[in-house]
């Protein structure tokens, strides 16, 4: 298989111009902690501790693109410092209540 395909990316070409080219669906811990400039193993911390979102399939971690993207609207939208665990918790219990009412 391909390695693009294999980590949810585009097949195309690194030397493709940048608006041709698509992000992935998800970013492995690595792409995470370097999009947030932390160490991996931070990263890992936070994704093992629930503190932030992320899913594990077998024994590994990626973060969804979306879980990127709403945290950087979300703390555009307060236009202050957030604290992401605080931001994980209360997206989990927006997600628990919306579940719940259906």
């Amino acid at each position: 298989m391909d390695n693009a395909v294999q980590t949810g990316r585009s097949p195309e070409t690194p030397s493709s111009p940048a608006h041709l080219r698509t992000e992935p669906t998800f970013y492995n811990v690595a792409e995470a902690a370097g999009l947030f400039r932390l160490d991996q193993s931070t990263m890992y911390r936070h994704l093992r501790s629930g503190s932030f979102p992320g899913l594990k399939i077998g024994g590994r971690y990626v973060v969804p693109r979306v879980v990127v993207e709403r945290l950087i609207s979300d703390v555009l939208a307060v236009g202050q410092c957030v604290d992401v665990a605080e931001w994980a918790s209360r997206w989990r219990d927006q997600a628990m209540a919306a579940g719940g009412a259906a």
